[in-house]
Formats: structure tokens, C-alpha cells, sequence
């Protein structure tokens, strides 16, 4: 069973780092300089825990327009299938819509797209690469 953990805006967030280097650098080819940005400073992240070792993460940013922008969104390999990155998006969304945003945007990688229709995001615009990687704009009503 998994423990969850927000680290708040300011806090360290070495977990989620960990999580996301693992995922988006080492294994989806992402430099460190195109993963890590200063929203990271200024931004909530929620980490799942398996006992000490942080399995999944996920980060808010909150824009000024009401928008909830979803993202580094990663799930360790090992962990994959047992619908940590739902309970991710999930708790997102309920963190979104409790900070008075009224929209939610996601940059999702164009293979997950059904995954995220599923929470009721629609995709708009066309695909583009983000890292070498197909992605699409998707958003959805708070």
C-alpha cells in the first residue's frame, strides 16, 4: 500500500525529482535542464510512497487565469499498472478544484491521451513533439 505526500510550495521535493529523473531523463531521454523548471519552486508535488521509497509523482501549478495546469506526471516502471498515476491525477484534480481553479489543462504524451479522457479531459489543437516525444493539449471543466 502506498502513503501520499504533498510537499508544498518552497519545500524540498527531492522525491518527486527522483521519481521524475528516473522517468523522463533516464528513461524517455529528457535533459535534466527541459525536465526541471521554476514552477518546481513554486508548485505543490505529491508523491506516492511504498514504504520509504517514492514510486510516483505528480505536480499543480496554478495559473492566474483559474487554469490548474497537470503535469510531470511519472510512475516508476516497476509500479506501472496499478493505477498509481489515477490516484496522481485524481488527487490533482481535488487539489485543483479546492485552490478555486475552474479549469484543468494537461500536456499529455499523445499514448496516454484514452488515459486522461477517462478523468473527462478532451484534447484540442494538434500534436506536437515536446522532447522528441508526440504530445497533445487536452483540458476539462472544474
Amino acid at each position: 500500500m502506498t502513503r501520499t505526500v504533498w510537499y508544498e510550495s518552497g519545500e524540498d521535493y527531492a522525491p518527486s525529482a527522483k521519481v521524475r529523473k528516473t522517468v523522463f531523463v533516464e528513461e524517455q531521454g529528457y535533459t535534466l535542464q527541459e525536465e526541471f523548471d521554476d514552477y518546481d519552486k513554486t508548485c505543490p508535488h505529491l508523491v506516492l510512497f511504498d514504504g520509504e521509497t517514492p514510486v510516483a509523482t505528480g505536480r499543480l501549478v496554478l495559473l492566474e487565469n483559474g487554469t490548474a495546469k497537470l503535469g510531470r506526471i511519472a510512475v516508476l516502471k516497476t509500479y506501472r499498472g496499478q493505477h498509481l498515476g489515477a490516484k496522481i491525477v485524481s488527487a490533482l484534480l481535488e487539489k485543483a478544484k479546492a485552490e478555486g481553479a475552474v479549469r484543468a489543462y494537461v500536456s499529455a504524451q499523445s499514448y496516454a491521451v484514452p488515459f486522461y479522457n477517462k478523468f473527462g479531459f478532451q484534447e484540442y489543437g494538434a500534436e506536437y513533439l515536446d522532447g522528441r516525444i508526440p504530445h497533445r493539449d487536452m483540458e476539462m471543466p472544474l
